[in-house]
């Protein structure tokens, strides 16, 4: 009795907060679905006014729907021509209605609503219309009022006298009830677009693509990167949906991220994942097999990328038990502390995670690498290296042994020349000790003067054509541009955007770069060709498209304009980027014992070999990633054979080594 009663109470606790959640917002009429009923007001018969509701003739700028409603004014009409409905409006929370209207002259526009009681309050909005032959979204303040009112008027067009000497069309959509004072700009359909950009690369299941294709080009591989930024990208779509209520745009994901952290745990236990736990680059989305002739390496800095998506699912979906299980199941199997040597860190690993190849020196991107391996348990052998290596070239910038050029007085960090912007701006939103660090965010001011400065050199002929980052060449190839080495004069919006916590003048640039629609950094969905994001042009070619938008690459655009403070703010980042939780597993792989022990094969159907050169007494354990015991066993030979239970799931498992005292630790893969 007393679990049912504890189950009710959760029950009116959740159902409590989706009505908090959805509340925050009415779609009063979108016309999408069966419309209110709509009584015109016009001047009775010789009124020849009408209301249809129709396809979207327009579909730009911040109205990409497929339905609006048009009304056709008569010449000889009334001035308060639009129409009434009997429709329940509730003002206790919310007191802003939002119509978005297009039209061939600017005119007053009024809303007006009446409660039961004969209670009238008539508004203009608060905006007042200076957009013709565009999409504009109007704001009534309704903040006087509350409680239920339960009849609208909309008159679009009012003006005494009519002066018209010939019919007119206007058009409206989207009637909204919520608490933004601020009318829609092209700005919060960006936002919007860029994380429909990820639903369209999402799989059915769950797995992120490397890139979007465009304009019929051939779909990319999936790429754990993307997924790590798949992930995040839910992350804030639910808090979107949260905030708003608006589940046209947002949507409430954990169930995505149960699907994708899932699949990969399916991946993990199938064998696709090397000795550090970690994922190839780039692998099929159906089953994470390699895809034709793409890299199958295992990448440190995508791998600490997905991490970090992982990490900042498990602090947001915090009160989601699923989430929490399957994300401590994929990063415990993760060991970045292999990727740390003396003074370089790996940027590959070998299929054991023991051997590392092409090798970088700090400071780039691969900072959190360092800050994921710094985190990492302490426990972990591979912990006091990784400290030590954090200490020297990451915990205070200015006496690092790093290189520091400076562009024009403009101090920046770097492994040798100027970097690309889109390397600090992924310090920023995924290393939280960089966000919060007054140095670091010197030099990030820094990074940001620079770019602009050096568009400015380079002959861009406006203010707002800057952006030097990484992405697909417009007509072909892929390049990250930097100070001194932009031969294409390329502008990459998403750089503006992932400025925006420190760069005021963002959504101004954003918009200028639109252009009221007629940009040349504008490229369409292909799931919707209405919906418009902003990618990379070169200004000597703007004729020139690209082919694809990478998921790594784009992602701070989407980043950059959920820091706005009308979204999520500047601190959202920060806040769930951390506490980090990595319990990798303390792991010897035995290398200063090579001579003497060895563990075969790997990965293993059902048995395992131990052989010793010679004759040894060792305990034996085994664990599965979240250190539950599956095996306990003593040897005293010079080889043993061990069967391993017949119901063990393929997966990754730690073999534990007791010797003298000694105790080492190798991860072992069964199929």
């Amino acid at each position: 009795m007393k679990h049912l009663k504890k189950s009710i109470t959760i029950s009116i606790l959740y159902l409590a907060m989706v009505y908090m959640q959805t509340a925050y917002s009415q779609v009063i009429e979108n016309y999408e679905g069966t419309p209110i009923n709509m009584t015109i007001l016009n001047g009775g018969s010789t009124d020849l006014s009408t209301l249809t509701v129709i396809s979207n003739p327009y579909k730009t700028g911040i109205n990409t729907s497929n339905k609006v409603c048009y009304l056709l004014r008569d010449k000889d009409g009334i001035p308060e021509v639009g129409f009434w409905a009997t429709k329940t409006i509730d003002f206790t929370t919310n007191k802003y209605i939002h119509v978005k209207v297009y039209k061939t002259r600017i005119t007053t526009v009024k809303f007006k609503v009446e409660d039961r009681m004969g209670g009238i309050l008539e508004m203009t909005s608060s905006n007042p219309q200076t957009k013709v032959n565009q999409w504009e979204d109007l704001v009534f303040d309704f903040s006087s009022l509350t409680g239920n009112y339960t009849k609208i008027s909309l008159m679009p067009d009012f003006i005494d006298p009519v002066g018209l000497s010939a019919d007119i069309n206007i058009y409206f959509d989207d009637i909204i009830l919520n608490n933004n004072p601020n009318p829609i700009t092209f700005i919060d359909e960006l936002f919007q677009n860029s994380y429909m950009l990820y639903k369209n690369i999402r799989k059915s299941n769950g797995v992120y693509l490397d890139a979007l294709a465009l304009n019929g080009a051939g779909a990319k591989p999936a790429a754990i990167a993307a997924n790590g930024i798949g992930l995040m990208s839910l992350c804030i779509a639910d808090a979107m949906y949260v905030k708003t209520g608006d589940a046209i745009n947002w949507e409430a994901t954990a169930n995505q991220v149960i699907a994708t952290t899932q699949t990969f745990i399916d991946f993990k236990n199938n064998g696709k994942i090397n000795g550090a736990g970690m994922f190839p680059r780039y692998f099929r989305w159906d089953n994470g097999s390699q895809e034709g002739s793409w890299p199958y390496e295992y990448s440190t800095i995508d791998n600490a990328i997905f991490a970090m998506g992982l990490q900042m699912c498990k602090n947001y979906f915090s009160n989601n038990a699923t989430i929490v299980s399957n994300v401590n199941i994929l990063l415990g199997a993760m060991d970045y502390t292999k990727a740390i040597y003396p003074t370089q860190i790996a940027m590959i690993l070998d299929q054991s995670g023991n051997n590392g190849s092409a090798f970088t020196n700090p400071f780039n991107e691969y900072m959190l690498v360092a800050w994921l391996a710094k985190n990492t348990n302490s426990s972990n052998s591979g912990s006091a290296k990784s400290q030590l290596f954090w200490n020297t070239y990451f915990a205070n910038p200015t006496t690092a042994p790093i290189a520091r050029p400076n562009y024009a007085g403009y101090v920046t960090l770097s492994d040798g020349g100027y970097l690309s912007c889109f390397i600090p701006q992924f310090c920023y939103y995924f290393v939280n000790m960089f966000k919060n660090d007054s140095n670091y965010m010197s030099y990030f001011n820094n990074w940001l003067n620079a770019d602009k400065l050096y568009a400015t050199n380079n002959g861009t002929p406006n203010s707002f054509e800057w952006g030097l980052g990484a992405g697909e060449i417009p007509g072909g190839g892929y390049s990250a541009d930097k100070i001194n080495d932009n031969p294409n004069k390329i502008v990459s919006p998403h750089i503006i955007s992932g400025f925006s916590p420190i760069y005021s003048n963002t959504k101004s640039n954003l918009l200028s770069l639109y252009n009221n629609g007629n940009g040349a950094s504008i490229y369409s969905l292909p799931s919707n060709s209405a919906k418009k994001v902003l990618w990379r042009y070169k200004r000597n070619d703007t004729v020139a498209r690209a082919s694809y938008i990478q998921a790594i690459d784009y992602c701070t655009m989407l980043f950059g304009l959920a820091s706005l403070p009308e979204n999520l703010g500047d601190n959202w980042f920060s806040k769930y980027n951390w506490p980090l939780d990595l319990q990798a597993l303390s792991v010897d792989d035995f290398s200063n014992k090579s001579d003497n022990i060895l563990v075969y094969p790997n990965p293993f159907d059902d048995k395992i070999i131990i052989s010793f050169k010679e004759k040894t007494i060792a305990e034996i354990h085994i664990f599965d990633v979240l250190g539950k015991q599956i095996l306990a066993t003593k040897i005293i030979n010079f080889t043993e054979t061990i069967d391993l239970p017949k119901q063990l799931q393929s997966g990754l498992y730690i073999l534990e080594l007791k010797i003298n005292n000694e105790t080492f630790r190798i991860k072992i893969v069964k199929k």
